[in-house]
């Protein structure tokens, strides 16, 4: 799988530091936690206690816990079920069972049900040593890995963006220094590249976190009721209006107003955002009151606005009014090497994978997904793997689970190949790909669909033809109907 590779590669190029285990001791009794901690901690382990089973499964969701030692009696859910939810969603994670003496056949019932061992109470400390010693001994692999994998996210994760390249990191560095600043901001980026998440970022990082973010879509609305979405309006401002209302400026006021697509914006509502942003005050519908605001503004755009200024689709005094700080986000086909850390993450927090315990990807299925050209980007991926979750059969994603529109996600840089002169060019390796699209359907309908026939023309093994026709999306029963 391609977590497993990813881990032991980091781990080669990790400086070999000891681990600290990460125990969780659950249990009712508080003199017998205490007792765990203070053995646990002199041991050198790192401790946390939990009373009840349903709080130990919120530890579980939010730390890296190594190694569970939980009592069987609890109040609510008992040690037995936990055990059992810990077998399922967190099967590397051992778990020793702590049991009176009336308890060993429900002990034995728990270790059948993925606990790695049990003990009797009274417990001597060596007999806790020794069963701890010997269930981090066999977890030893995945707690490296599960460390090395949450070192990982450290290290690329910002503001809830996940991303290794060094593009992506100067864009993590830039919002840090704007976003204590009230400096406008805009964020340019195709579709699903993340553009919400960077205002967002930049809120919560600023001196205006505790003060609302307001997000407002300019494509989700008509001219006429945008305008009273972001200005508000008094009652009888217009037929329907049976009661005032602020507008999205007034709610953002003392945080941060967040204009998402403002590409969509009329040109006469720039006229009136204008007004508002260079005398801080807005006047609702059917009021002649001004209303002192105080907000930050981040717009977001997924065409450059120094296009629509040349289209004649933005106010040039707007664009120069909103264009302090510029932000670009780099499309996913531009940053292919954050795929494996982006599946990683989709895995451990979608629900429906963390019901079914779908915790990794293979290689080939990853190779896949390299291949295509993502014009929907992390979104799309997010759609694509949500699919593959929810049909897919096994824990580990294949490339049989993943449904790709190649000839959709070329179909644009099809377009360009045919362009004239100066246009943007194709890539070649997304040429190379086309051309073997088209070379396979001519001779698959040639030979009528005849796999071993048009392997042979082809010069090609049987089953590379029949990799590269699931690559591509073909079919040989369309081929074998065709006169």
């Amino acid at each position: 799988m391609a977590s497993l590779n990813e881990a032991k590669t980091s781990a080669t190029r990790t400086t070999s530091t000891p681990l600290t285990p990460h125990i969780l001791v659950v249990d009712d009794d508080a003199m017998i936690g205490e007792q765990l901690e203070r053995l646990f901690t002199h041991s050198g382990y790192k401790v946390t206690i939990a009373n009840r089973a349903e709080q130990a499964l919120e530890f579980l969701e939010r730390e890296d816990i190594d190694l569970v030692v939980t009592d069987i009696k609890l109040p609510g859910i008992d040690g037995v079920e936990l055990t059992k939810r810990i077998a399922e969603r967190w099967s590397d994670v051992p778990v020793i069972v702590v049991t009176g003496y009336g308890d060993i056949d429900t002990a034995v019932e728990v270790l059948k049900l993925g606990a790695s061992d049990f003990i009797v109470k009274p417990f001597s400390a060596a007999a806790i040593h020794e069963s701890t010693r010997v269930g981090l001994e066999k977890a030893s692999l995945f707690m490296e890995i599960r460390h090395l994998r949450h070192r990982l996210k450290e290290s690329c994760e910002f503001g809830g963006m996940l991303s290794r390249t060094p593009e992506m990191h100067r864009v993590f560095e830039i919002i840090r220094t704007v976003a204590p600043t009230d400096s406008t901001v805009v964020v340019e980026g195709e579709t699903g590249t993340g553009k919400e998440l960077v205002a967002s970022a930049i809120h919560y990082q600023s001196e205006r976190r505790e003060r609302p973010f307001v997000t407002i879509n300019c494509g989700g609305f008509p001219e006429q009721l945008l305008e009273s979405e972001l200005f508000g309006y008094e009652r009888g401002a217009f037929t329907g209006a049976n009661q005032s209302r602020p507008g999205k400026i007034e709610m953002a006021h003392g945080g941060t107003l967040f204009l998402d697509e403002i590409e969509n914006m009329p040109l006469s509502m720039q006229v009136k955002l204008l007004l508002v942003l260079n005398n801080q005050r807005v006047q609702r519908l059917g009021s002649n009151h001004w209303t002192r605001v105080d907000m930050r503004i981040i717009a977001a755009s997924n065409i450059p606005l120094k296009e629509l200024v040349a289209q004649g689709k933005m106010r040039s005094d707007f664009y120069y009014r909103v264009n302090v700080i510029l932000i670009e986000l780099l499309p996913l086909r531009q940053r292919l090497d954050d795929l494996p850390i982006l599946i990683q993450d989709f895995l451990r927090h979608h629900p429906v994978a963390v019901r079914k315990n779908t915790t990794g990807i293979s290689n080939s299925a990853v190779d896949h997904l390299t291949q295509y050209n993502w014009p929907g980007n992390v979104r799309e991926l997010h759609n694509v793997l949500e699919k593959a979750v929810i049909l897919g059969k096994s824990r580990v994603i294949n490339i049989s689970d993943l449904d790709l529109d190649f000839g959709q996600s070329t179909s644009e840089t099809k377009a360009n190949a045919t362009a004239p002169k100066g246009a943007t060019e194709l890539p070649l390796y997304l040429w190379i790909r086309e051309k073997e699209k088209e070379y396979l359907i001519h001779k698959l309908s040639a030979y009528r669909g005849r796999i071993g026939l048009t392997a042979k023309s082809c010069g090609m093994e049987v089953r590379t033809l029949h990799r590269k026709m699931q690559l591509y999306g073909l079919d040989k029963k369309a081929f074998s109907k065709r006169l």
